[in-house]
């Protein structure tokens, strides 16, 4: 059958006019940053990168109050291309919570002194990669994440983890697994810790769980110091569903999601499931490997120092600041629930083996705020 000239025409002018819109679209970058000194320096000059290049920018109003002369705008509502996230692990996975169930490509840049194991560029170096990022010389990288149910409401997608502790540490807690409506288990231990691939190098790397590369469609569980020695981490495909239910102990039972917000569990079992939507990286090289080697084989070095002869408070302490970033002693004593005595001698511990510094604290000069000591 012959096809109608005018037809044929129409088509061809409509794809004409489709690559002439994808020339023209520009790269939007939205700019998001946490407020320490430092975060706020980095801020400054990626945005200066980005007017410099003649890009198309928007900043969140949180950042746009200390950068004159610019508007800003919600994270939720932010219209762009790429979000790049200035600051450490712990703002990263706090503003990922705020955003909830969104695709947009997430470009980590870490601040000056900042912990960096989810980030692969400094925001010093935006200047090497903003020709590539513009030009869309990059790819998505999907990060699978998790959601519980807890008390019948569901809580945001997790990039890293979920782990059910007594309130009070070192507190047994007791419970039963399902694993796809099976029973698997009944334990009792310190925790519990469900972990995606992407968690599996962060808290659940330091009680014994097992090393995920990020594209692998499954995730852990670790039960914390069970007093069944056969009891081992293990690993299942995402697409299985797990319950945790019967939870019983002498205190209070919570949830911490991501180590950044706590939720109290109740009588009602927890569900946990694979998210509907993933968050997507951006990756500027193949290389997921030789990079998840490089940083392990760091972290497991910093590790290693710090398990020798050392008590099990002090390795608390210093995983807790090597999780959330640098604390004060008061959030230590708050994040750990150990006793202020024994955080003060865990604190100096670790000072005396160079593996944390202690800084005066900018809003008040009579505090002081840990972080893991930076070693090259």
């Amino acid at each position: 059958m012959p096809i109608c000239q005018c037809h044929l025409s129409a088509v061809c002018t409509s794809l004409r006019i489709r690559v002439k819109k994808e020339e023209d679209h520009k790269t939007r970058v939205g700019v998001v940053s946490g407020m320490e000194a430092s975060m706020l320096e980095d801020a400054r000059y990626v945005v200066d990168i980005l007017k410099k290049n003649g890009t198309e920018f928007v900043v969140e109003d949180k950042l746009s109050e200390t950068l004159k002369g610019i508007d800003g705008v919600s994270l939720r509502k932010m219209d762009v291309d790429v979000l790049t996230i200035i600051g450490s692990d712990k703002f990263l996975l706090k503003k990922l919570l705020e955003l909830g169930q969104t695709e947009i490509p997430i470009l980590p840049l870490a601040s000056k002194g900042q912990p960096d194991f989810l980030f692969e560029i400094s925001a010093t170096n935006i200047d090497g990669i903003i020709g590539d990022l513009l030009e869309s010389n990059w790819k998505k990288e999907e990060h699978r994440r998790l959601v519980a149910e807890i008390s019948g409401k569901e809580t945001p997608p997790l990039l890293n983890d979920i782990g059910i502790f007594a309130r009070r540490s070192a507190t047994l807690i007791r419970y039963s697994l399902l694993i796809d409506d099976e029973h698997f288990w009944k334990d009792g231990s310190d925790g519990l810790i469900v972990a995606t691939p992407t968690g599996s190098t962060a808290y659940s790397l330091s009680v014994g769980g097992p090393v995920i590369l990020a594209s692998s469609p499954v995730f852990s569980i670790i039960p914390v110091n069970s007093v069944n020695p056969a009891r081992r981490p293990i690993v299942l495909s995402d697409d299985l569903k797990v319950e945790i239910k019967d939870l019983t102990s002498s205190v209070a039972i919570e949830a911490v999601l991501d180590g950044q917000i706590r939720r109290k569990v109740d009588n009602h079992p927890v569900r946990i499931r694979r998210s509907d939507t993933s968050a997507m990286f951006v990756k500027f090289s193949e290389e997921r490997v030789d990079a998840l080697r490089g940083k392990l084989l760091r972290k497991t070095e910093t590790a290693e120092d710090v398990a020798h002869e050392l008590p099990p408070s002090a390795k608390l302490v210093f995983k807790v600041l090597e999780y959330q970033g640098q604390l004060s002693q008061k959030e230590i004593i708050e994040e750990t629930m150990l006793p202020p005595r024994t955080v003060r001698y865990a604190l100096s511990l670790l000072m005396s083996e160079g593996l944390i510094t202690k800084k005066l604290s900018l809003r008040d000069s009579r505090q002081g705020l840990y972080h893991v000591t930076n070693k090259a």
